[in-house]
């Protein structure tokens, strides 16, 4: 009779180990994805790039989230709240319920918002906003959307503010300066020479202010997209071998190497995030990579859309 109590304790433990080894296991996936070749996107001469814009054009960034997605202040009449800055928003401003008792809005209607690919995320309220200030810009009676933050992420969080409006600006991105300079001029023309990969970015009716852009990804020709509001960097599945890739509670992944190019520059992502990367745009060619804030961290980009430019200047 001992040893078979022995041997059930035994049995326990080893059962208790393998659960804890397979749990250990399914962390560790996401955090064996490794970028080569970025640290040297970056560029030695950041403030001077920056000094093209004037003081009162730079805006502080803050990153107090727990996904490093950029913020902005944003002020509703005394109070300031940072939003994050999401390349993913085309549309007007949007507040959450983490803020909704503490500003001033009228609800006009109930609609729904979507994902990427036009599928119904969730059920919002339209409002109009009174008044509120953001990177140098005030806006009255401004139609917007409160939406449970719960629909976008597992965190709480203020609000986002998208591209829309940065419309007709020209701006430059630091993650390292935690600077966003934003100007009614471009700087793009001073910029033109030296170690700087100036694109064309594509323009899709549904996404009129994304990010979009020609590279390469795994060596095929592809759309690239820019989404500060991601926190983690995203393969198209499709673009990679099915039996390489696994799978846990983080996500599923590619259990190797990718090579991805934007203009002359390229850098290899090792064991790669990978997913459905679907979305409403008006191209024949594959979404090949969503690029979030875990890479473009490592960028100094600039935006230009004034004078009807469509312009992205990798520095």
């Amino acid at each position: 009779m001992e040893m078979n109590r022995d041997n059930y304790f035994k049995i326990i433990l080893f059962i208790s180990l393998l659960a804890l080894n397979n749990n250990l296991f399914s962390q560790y996936l996401r955090d064996s994805t490794k970028y080569i070749g970025l640290n040297d996107f970056y560029p030695k001469d950041d403030s001077l790039i920056l000094e093209k814009y004037d003081e009162n054009e730079k805006h502080h960034l803050s990153f107090d989230n727990i996904f490093s997605i950029p913020e902005v202040p944003v002020y509703f009449e005394e109070k300031k709240y940072p939003f994050q800055f999401d390349f993913g928003n085309n549309g007007n401003i949007i507040i959450t319920t983490n803020i909704c008792d503490s500003i001033e809005y009228n609800i006009t209607d109930t609609t729904f918002t979507y994902t990427p690919d036009s599928k119904i995320r969730g059920k919002v309220f339209s409002v109009i906003i009174p008044e509120f200030q953001v990177l140098n810009q005030y806006f009255v009676n401004e139609n917007g959307t409160l939406s449970d933050w719960s629909i976008y992420s597992t965190n709480p969080f203020n609000g986002l503010i998208g591209l829309k409006y940065l419309d007709n600006k020209c701006f430059t991105l630091s993650y390292p300066l935690k600077v966003l300079a934003v100007s009614n001029h471009s700087i793009v023309t001073e910029m033109r020479n030296g170690n700087r990969d100036l694109i064309q970015m594509e323009y899709y009716k549904m996404h009129p202010y994304g990010v979009h852009f020609k590279g390469r990804v795994n060596d095929q020709v592809a759309i690239i997209y820019f989404d500060t509001g991601k926190s983690h960097s995203a393969i198209n599945q499709n673009l990679v071998s099915s039996d390489r890739i696994v799978s846990d509670k983080s996500g599923s992944f590619y259990n190797g190497s990718v090579k991805i190019e934007i203009g002359s520059r390229n850098f290899t992502i090792y064991y790669p995030k990978v997913k459905n990367t679907n979305r409403n745009v008006e191209s024949n060619l594959p979404v090949g990579i969503e690029i979030g804030s875990d890479i473009l961290k490592y960028f100094l980009l600039t935006i230009d859309r004034t004078n009807n430019q469509n312009l992205l200047l990798i520095h």
